[in-house]
């Protein structure tokens, strides 16, 4: 049977499309005999395994070893096709196969033609199995992903053999045993096309247990690994030692960074898992706003350049983006904050959770990093669009708060703060430090309006961002660093 490649042919299924993109680089366009294409897959899925095994040879009536095989990891926790070693026989009380268990993928085409669920074409089907399409293996798994699919998915063989080639063409990272996490970049068939050969090929890792996605810090959750991809990704813009001049230009030209150029439209489909004996899959997220992220990525880097604390300011950045954890490595604090910056929400909770909880209660406690209230300073106003005079104010009185409360030792009145539950609380705590701590409150703090906001703000974020500044400030006067950025650093 012949399946035709084609740069044309698109399903509009990340999945299938990335799988469509492998085997064009490797076939090119054209009709090509499935079963070659099969046993081309086949050959770069399996690996021997350093293992021995043993099989009886029924020509010469002894037992020979053999090197065992088995599937590429992470591919085997998705294909639980066993190898078959023939009939068994018994010698000295021990079962042994008679030849050494040969791996196979069949595709079981029916004798009647109907339409493919992925691509529409009209022809001989198979049924989905796990291993063609992770997602659906019958109604009762996965099936929320195509609620209309009613009974499994039924493949032509050309996007049957697309969902095995895709393992050749997905970026993975592997937390030990804990956490399986993979990506797969999706935009028109020609751009995705591109984008592979290009860009990410080039920049893959070497393969190993720990995955071939580069990124600049990961974890156990899936949206802090999928920022530290992120920013492995922007950092070749500009300047890269593995992509060719073109290749950088066409990333540029992707993420928006070329002036009067707009965007290609492009998506990360990002999943997560646990890797036991199969993969139990939890979420699958698409990231879309990537040009949006990359133009965050180059404020940030141009404002921490401009501040001067490090020469290298993508070095800087991704100590600040990493920091958030504990000291047993725990670091869900910095997946809520990746994940609000994914979606361009609110990280500031998760921000005053960790300095409070976490930095605050170390054995020998202390600040944020350097650079980062400049950062978040700076999406504060591109994306929670608050005013800059009215951050300074907040930074400002933050800072005096925080230096007061620990030349008095009131760290209690700060958690007071950080824990006010209404504005009635909120304005209790500042009266209480005006006393206590002989701070002067600026007048626009006290001022509520409509709705319970403060100069525009939701009077919650007010308090919030206080509380960073204020405990930051703290801890830095704490640790004796010596101040060396501007106000705003707190």
């Amino acid at each position: 049977m012949k399946i035709k490649l084609s740069r044309e042919k698109s399903t509009g299924n990340f999945w299938i499309d990335t799988g469509l993109v492998v085997l064009m680089s490797h076939f090119g366009e054209g009709e090509h005999d499935a079963d070659y294409v099969r046993r081309w897959l086949l050959g770069r899925l399996i690996q021997k395994t350093g293992n021995i095994g043993k099989y009886f040879d029924k020509t010469t009536g002894t037992l020979q070893e053999y090197e065992k095989v088995n599937w590429v990891y992470p591919t085997n926790l998705f294909i639980k096709v066993s190898g078959v070693g023939g009939e068994k026989i018994e010698v000295d009380g021990e079962k042994y196969p008679t030849q050494p268990p040969v791996f196979d993928l069949k595709i079981d085409l029916g004798k009647r033609p109907g339409i493919c669920d992925i691509c529409g074409d009209t022809t001989l089907l198979t049924d989905a199995k796990m291993w063609m399409f992770p997602f659906l293996v019958d109604p009762q798994k996965f099936s929320t992903f195509y609620p209309g699919t009613k009974r499994g998915l039924r493949l032509c063989a050309r996007c049957a053999l697309a969902g095995l080639a895709v393992y050749l063409g997905w970026l993975w990272k592997a937390q030990g045993g804990d956490a399986l996490h993979f990506f797969i970049f999706y935009t028109e068939r020609a751009e995705l096309e591109r984008l592979h050969r290009e860009v990410l090929e080039p920049i893959k890792v070497k393969s190993d247990k720990s995955g071939n996605a580069p990124t600049a810090f990961w974890g156990p959750y899936i949206h802090e690994t999928t920022l530290g991809l992120l920013m492995a990704l922007f950092v070749h813009v500009h300047q890269s030692d593995q992509l060719s001049e073109e290749g950088r230009k066409y990333l540029a030209a992707l993420l928006g960074a070329v002036q009067d150029t707009l965007p290609t439209p492009i998506a990360l489909y990002a999943v997560t898992g646990t890797p036991r004996q199969a993969f139990n899959m939890q979420t699958l997220r698409e990231f879309t706003n990537l040009h949006s992220l990359y133009r965050l990525y180059e404020l940030w880097t141009k404002t921490l350049a401009a501040i001067q604390i490090d020469p290298n300011s993508y070095r800087r950045l991704i100590l600040i983006l990493s920091q958030f954890q504990d000291q047993s490595r725990e670091s869900i604090w910095r997946d809520r904050i990746a994940r609000e910056i994914l979606e361009f929400g609110d990280p500031f909770p998760f921000i005053e959770e960790f300095l409070f909880d976490v930095r605050a209660r170390e054995e020998n406690p202390g600040p944020l990093i350097l650079g980062t209230l400049t950062i978040f300073g700076q999406y504060l106003k591109e994306v929670l669009g608050m005013n800059e005079q009215f951050q300074r104010v907040l930074a400002g009185f933050g800072y005096n708060l925080g230096y007061a409360a620990q030349e008095h030792s009131e760290m209690g009145l700060l958690y007071a703060l950080r824990n006010a539950k209404n504005p009635e609380d909120f304005y209790r705590v500042l009266n209480d430090a005006q006393f206590r701590l002989n701070v002067t409150i600026p007048e626009g703090l006290l001022l509520i309006e409509k709705g319970e906001r403060i100069a525009g703000v939701p009077w919650i974020r007010v308090k919030t961002i206080l509380s960073i500044y204020a405990m930051n400030a703290f801890l830095r006067r704490t640790a004796r660093q010596e101040e060396t950025l501007p106000l705003t650093e707190g």
